[in-house]
Parts: structure tokens; sequence; C-alpha cells
């Protein structure tokens, strides 16, 4: 069954969460004030659009209020939020009626597919056991997922957007597969650098 399109307020901003990523944000302006008020006392979600160059991208992320880590009385506050889901942008306006912040449309999209790729399971593996024995945070192998290894890798916003815009399963997976075999080399010379300075 296709997911339906729900309506959440916005706030665009150039980082990209995948579910179970905390984020601290610094509120000052009004709109967002008023955001984090009504998620605060009603336990409303929002949605991160992804911005490049001051656009509002296809994809964001949706978050959930964690904790408001320090306010001062005019309103300004330090927060944490949490990601929830991926989300696909489908329609944005500026102000959401009566609201002084954005918002507009959005369907929930999933990332949590099982690796299928023989390849990067054979990759996954060989990093566990060279460099890291809990790398990508899953003991069970069969059971990894695409979101599993994406968060393992520890990658920046701009390119968990780009693995995300892919949506084919095989292209996501040679994508995880390339930045692995990238991974393993740069830990691989490190170790290297580390032993030559042990024989000195």
């Amino acid at each position: 069954m296709k997911p339906q399109p729900v309506i959440l307020p916005f706030f665009p901003l150039g980082v990209f969460l995948f579910p179970g990523e905390d984020l601290p944000l610094r509120i000052f302006e009004p709109r967002y004030i008023q955001l984090v008020e009504e998620a605060r006392t009603t336990g409303i979600t929002f949605v991160i659009p992804f911005l490049i160059q001051q656009e509002v991208q296809e994809f964001g992320c949706e978050v959930r209020l964690k904790e408001v880590v320090a306010e001062n009385p005019g309103g300004r506050m330090v927060i944490s939020v949490e990601a929830l889901s991926i989300v696909q942008i489908v329609s944005f306006r500026k102000k959401l009626p009566g609201k002084l912040y954005a918002g507009g449309s959005i369907v929930r999209i999933t990332c949590s597919q099982q690796v299928e790729s023989h390849e990067l399971k054979s990759l996954i593996k060989n990093y566990a056991e060279q460099f890291d024995k809990d790398f990508p945070g899953c003991q069970d192998l069969s059971a990894v997922t695409r979101q599993d290894v994406m968060k393992a890798l520890n990658l920046s916003s701009e390119e968990k957007y780009k693995f995300v815009q892919m949506q084919e399963g095989e292209y996501m997976e040679n994508y995880l597969a390339g930045q692995l075999r990238y991974l393993n080399m740069i830990r691989s010379q490190e170790a290297d650098l580390g032993n030559d300075f042990g024989l000195n």
C-alpha cells in the first residue's frame, strides 16, 4: 500500500539525518521558536527539508524534539532533535495557515531494506574482521540493512542526500560498496603508517 502524504511543519537546513541520528540546533527566529513551543506542548514532529544553496530539495528527514537543552527569557533556545524517518517533499508553502513557519506535504520513504549484494556483504564482513568488529552495528550479516551501513559509514549530509536520491536498490548498494572500499583503503593506509612508525 502506497504511503499517503501528510502535512507537517518545515525547518529547512543544510543537514541530512538518518533515523536514530541526533542534532543540536540553536533556535532564535520567531517562526522556529513558535514551532519548537508547539512541538514541546503537543508532541508534533516536523521536517528538515535538505537545502542546497538555500534551495529546498526533494528529500529531507522527519524529526522529533528530543530535549530543550537551554533557553533564555527571550525565547532563544538550544534544542536536540532526533530523526525518525526519511521523507520526500511533495509540496512547500512559505507559511502554513495561521503559523509563522513553513510547511508542506510529505511522504515517508524507507532505506531500511536488507543488503542484497554479495559484494557489499563481503566488504562489510572483511571490514568488520580487519578494523571494527561492531561495524555496521549489526552482528547478524543477513539482517544488515542499507540504512545500517549508511549510518555506520558516518558520511556527510551531501553524501547521505546523494544516496537517498538514487532510490534504486542496486545503485544504492553500489554506492555503499564504493564508500566502504574507500574507507577500507584509508584504514589500511593508516595501519601501514602506524607500522612504519613502530619500526623506527
